[in-house]
Formats: C-alpha cells, structure tokens, sequence
C-alpha cells in the first residue's frame, strides 16, 4: 500500500488532444487517475478502447460535456457517472476554465505500473508535466482547496 498526492503527481498528456491526466492508483483490480481538461479540452470517445473497460468518473471541479457514443451529458462539480463497458465515452470542455475529475477504470489497463508510466508516455512522444507546472499547461487548478 502507498499514499501518493495528487499535487506531487505529474501528467501525461492523453493524446494529441487537450486533456492530461495524474495516475494515483494502479492495482489489480482497479486504475484511477485525476483528469484535467483545460478551456477548450477535447477528448473523442473511442469504440475499440471502450469494450476494455468500466468506467466511474467523479467530477471534482468544473463544468464539461461527457459524451457518451454520440449523446452528450453536462456533468459539473459532485456529479457522478457510470460509463458501462462497451460504451464509448469522450470529454469537451466547452468553458473557460480547467475541469478536474477522478476517473477510475475496471479492470485496469494491462500492465499498468505507475513506476514505468512516465517512460511509457515518454517513448509514446506524449507531453509530460513535472507536478509543480501542470496549472502552467493545464490553467489554474482549484483542487484540493
């Protein structure tokens, strides 16, 4: 068992999109991360990634769109969401301020290890945000207060 918090976490850029996220647990049953979608932020739902995973997100600051195949969800801070396996999901940030939520994956991605993380979105070519200059990348972020 480990504590990590999650202002001394880096982020790893997604994709080629606007949405970073920190990994906070990886265990073998479960993978969670805290997602940041800047103003602006757009991540696609993916239909092959979508048949690996059940999701849960927990909004923690902010107002965004969940996308769920092709309906939209406004979603703001305390809201929660299932997304069941098999359903593609996908964000927008369609404000002028950073969104936050925990997103929590079941089973976890394989070979999932927050110690080779960092490498692996590295030789991926992904952006990587050292702890203290995600808010510089991502714009100001409000949690934890």
């Amino acid at each position: 068992m480990s504590v990590r918090r999650f202002t001394e976490v880096e982020a790893y850029q997604h994709a080629d999109d606007g949405y970073y996220y920190r990994p906070l647990v990886a265990g073998k049953e479960l993978f969670s991360y805290v997602a940041h979608v800047p103003a602006g932020g757009y991540m696609a739902p993916d239909a092959e990634e979508a048949e690996l995973f059940e999701l849960s997100l927990f909004m923690l600051e902010g107002e965004l769109d969940g996308i769920l195949d092709e309906d939209r969800v406004p979603l703001t801070a305390g809201d929660a969401l299932h997304i069941p396996r098999g359903m593609p999901f996908g964000v927008e940030n369609r404000g002028t301020a950073t969104v936050s939520f925990v997103l929590s994956f079941a089973p976890p991605p394989p070979n999932v290890d927050l110690d080779t993380m960092k490498q692996s979105a590295v030789e991926r070519g992904r952006v990587v945000i050292e702890a203290g200059d995600v808010e510089d990348v991502v714009g100001p972020v409000t949690f934890p207060g």
